[in-house]
Parts: C-alpha cells; structure tokens; sequence
C-alpha cells in the first residue's frame, strides 16, 4: 500500500519515469527532447600556395583562415605554414558557414623569395558536407584550395 501511495505522490510531483521522451515513436510522446548546444562542422583546407608567374610551390608561407566580423576586429581560426611542396592542410571546428577567408602571409622574408600577401575567399555549400547526423552536427567540408602569390620586388 505505501507503494502505491509513494508512486502516486512521485508522479504528482512530475518524478514519473515518462515524463521525459526521447522522440515521438518512444512511450507515444508527440515531441522530440530538447537539444542542448549549437550546430557544429568541421573544416578542412588543403591548400597549395604557388607563385603567380610559374606555378612553383612556396615554402615558408603562413596561412590563416579568418573570420571578419568588421573592419576592426578579425579572429584567426587555424594558422599553418607551407612546406617544401608548398602545400599546407588547415582544419577548423565551428559553427557552419558558407565563407572562409584565407590569407598566404610570407613570413621567412628573403629565405624563399619575398612575396606579397594574398587572400581568397572560400564557399561552402550544403553539398560540400559529409557525415553529418541530420541535427546538430553538419558534418566535414573538405576543399582544395590554390593561393596564388606575387613576388614582392
């Protein structure tokens, strides 16, 4: 009897075991349950940054992928510099956007050249994601990206 009484009280109160649903297929509950966070994606940039006249790979160039929010304040998300190949891969975890913006800085100054800097933007579209889980999570957007630089003379 008393618990029967202690499940009665414990459901008035809001402690029964169904009143949280997990979507509208489980105990018959018409709504899903609540999400906590923001959406997320992860970025990949593989990125070749040649000179403008030959095409030749650049070592020693720093790239950074920024976000702009206006003329006074820009934040850096990833920072990499190119080897040999000239080749750098960039990754970045944030919420989705549809534009990246990369800067090729030459920061070894005469060591592989002087060049000036350059920047190029990148879209993303919805096709460009994978895995994504259809919720929170967009997925990965992978792209390949050529910065070409010009001598600093």
């Amino acid at each position: 009897m008393k618990s029967k009484i202690l499940k009665f009280l414990m459901v008035a109160l809001g402690f029964g075991t169904y009143t949280s649903c997990d979507g509208p297929d489980m105990y018959g509950c018409p709504m899903p349950a609540p999400e906590y966070g923001c959406p997320y994606a992860e970025y990949n940039f593989d990125v070749d940054v040649v000179d403008s006249e030959n095409d030749a790979p650049i070592e020693g160039i720093r790239v950074s992928v920024i976000e702009k929010y206006s003329e006074q304040y820009t934040d850096t998300l990833a920072v990499g510099l190119t080897q040999p190949d000239g080749k750098v891969r960039l990754q970045v975890g944030r919420m989705p956007t549809d534009k990246h913006t990369l800067v090729a800085d030459d920061v070894d100054g005469e060591a592989n050249g002087s060049f000036d800097s350059a920047s190029v933007v990148v879209s993303t579209s919805e096709s460009d994601y994978t895995n994504g889980d259809g919720s929170w999570y967009a997925g990965q957007a992978t792209q390949e990206v050529t910065i070409k630089v010009n001598k600093n003379e």
